[in-house]
């Protein structure tokens, strides 16, 4: 199942139904991986017992400011029994197949995600195409190396 996020009155996007996201801390020198750890946590609480990311990037046009994002996407594993804790930048949350969450989303880059996780995901627990082990102590070990 796919997790589905509502944005709150007076936020960005406010209504809209999207996956945990946000923005990295670049002046902290934060990657893209470890915006995605931090950013899961701070929106619902949970804690991924794997990582994994898609090979594609997701694109999208914010009118708001004029800008083109190219956003990298990552998959939380969590457990199913794990409790979400919405933060305050959102009002609702809800477990939802791929049908359901693509009916639900009405960026198509997330879509595409979705569909792209769904397919990887079809002969769990081997990956398919597209979907890709992430090691985040590995990752983490080889920056402070490199």
């Amino acid at each position: 199942q796919i997790l589905l996020l509502q944005r709150a009155a007076g936020q960005v996007f406010a209504g809209d139904w999207q996956g945990v996201h946000g923005h990295i801390e670049e002046r902290a020198g934060e990657a893209a991986w470890k915006a995605a750890e931090r950013e899961l946590e701070e929106e619902t609480g949970l804690q991924a017992l794997a990582w994994h990311r898609l090979d594609t990037i997701e694109q999208f046009y914010n009118a708001e400011n004029d800008t083109i994002y190219l956003v990298p996407a990552f998959v939380a594993l969590v457990h199913s029994e794990a409790a979400v804790r919405l933060s305050d930048e959102h009002q609702a949350f809800e477990w939802l197949s791929l049908e359901a969450a693509e009916r639900r989303s009405r960026w198509e880059a997330q879509r595409r995600s979705f569909r792209l996780i769904a397919q990887a995901a079809e002969d769990w627990p081997a990956l398919g195409v597209g979907l890709l082990e992430l090691d985040m102590a590995a990752v983490a070990d080889a920056r402070r190396d490199g």
